[in-house]
C-alpha cells in the first residue's frame, strides 16, 4: 500500500513539473511581458500556434544589443515566428533594427536583430504564425565593447582597430569619454566585410581634446562576435624606442554561445 501511495506521489510531481503549461508560459501581454536579462544566457520553451508572446530586458540609451529567437527542432526553413521590437512600455513604438540572422553565424530557422537602445527598457514581441507548436530558445546580448583607458597627455595618442569578422556589413559608433564620464570625442563610420576601421586620436576624426585621459566605448549593428577591436596608446617621439601599450577593447555582457 505504502508503495502505490509513493508511486502516485512521483506520477504527480511529474505531471505538474513537466505537463503543466503555467510552468513554463511566456507572457501573453505587453504589460506583463517575460523578463530576459541582456547577458547571452539562452532559455529554451514551447509557442503554440496563432500565439504571441511578449519579453523585456531592461537597456541601457546608447548600448547596443542582439536578440535572437531560434527555432531548436524544426526542419529548416522555418523560424519561430514574426518579431517586433519596441522602444516603449506600451508597445505602441515599434523600432526598425537591423536585420542579422544572414550574417555569420547565419541562422536559417531563427529571427536574430540588432538595434541600438534609445530607452531604458526594450520589449518584443513573438507571433508564431507557423500553424504548429514550436520549440525555441531566446536569448538577448549586451554587445557593447568597453576599453578601459586612452590618452592624449602630451605627445601620446590613442590607435583603433576594428575587425569585422562577419561577411556583413557593419555599422559602428567609437565613443570617447574623460574621467568624468562626459563624451568628449565620436565618430560613425562602416567596417565592410572581412575588413578593418582605423581611428585615431591624433586625427581629426574623433575631434579629440589634447592632455585628457578617459574610457572608451563602441556599439554596432552585428551579432555577438562580429567586431574584434584592439587599442594601442602610443607615444612615437620617444627614441630609441617608441612606447606602445596595447589595451583591452572588448563585450563585457554578450555570449556567442
Amino acid at each position: 500500500m505504502l508503495r502505490r501511495i509513493a508511486g502516485i506521489a512521483v506520477v504527480a510531481v511529474l505531471v505538474f513539473l513537466v505537463g503543466s503549461p503555467l510552468a513554463r508560459a511566456e507572457g501573453t501581454t505587453c504589460p506583463n511581458p517575460t523578463v530576459i536579462v541582456p547577458d547571452g544566457r539562452i532559455t529554451t520553451s514551447t509557442i503554440a500556434p496563432a500565439a504571441t508572446f511578449f519579453f523585456r530586458i531592461t537597456s541601457r540609451v546608447g548600448s547596443s544589443y542582439s536578440a535572437e529567437f531560434h527555432n531548436v527542432l524544426g526542419a529548416a526553413v522555418q523560424t519561430p515566428g514574426t518579431l517586433t521590437v519596441f522602444s516603449d512600455a506600451a508597445c505602441g513604438t515599434p523600432i526598425a533594427p537591423t536585420n542579422t540572422a544572414g550574417v555569420d553565424p547565419a541562422d536559417l530557422n531563427g529571427v536574430r536583430v540588432a538595434f541600438t537602445a534609445t530607452t531604458t527598457q526594450t520589449l518584443f514581441s513573438l507571433n508564431n504564425t507557423s500553424g504548429g507548436t514550436i520549440t525555441y530558445s531566446f536569448t538577448v546580448s549586451d554587445t557593447t565593447m568597453f576599453s578601459p583607458a586612452w590618452s592624449t597627455n602630451g605627445t601620446y595618442d590613442t590607435f583603433y582597430s576594428f575587425l569585422n569578422t562577419t561577411g556583413g556589413t557593419i555599422n559602428g559608433t567609437l565613443t570617447l569619454y574623460n574621467v568624468g564620464g562626459t563624451p568628449v570625442g565620436t565618430a560613425s563610420f562602416t567596417i565592410n566585410a572581412n575588413n578593418t576601421a582605423s581611428r585615431n586620436t591624433s586625427a581629426g576624426s574623433l575631434g579629440t581634446v589634447r592632455n585628457t585621459t578617459g574610457t572608451a566605448k563602441f556599439t554596432h549593428n552585428g551579432p555577438p562576435g562580429a567586431i574584434l577591436a584592439e587599442a594601442d596608446v602610443a607615444n612615437f617621439n620617444i627614441t630609441p624606442t617608441p612606447y606602445i601599450q596595447i589595451v583591452k577593447f572588448q563585450p563585457a555582457r554578450e555570449s556567442t554561445h
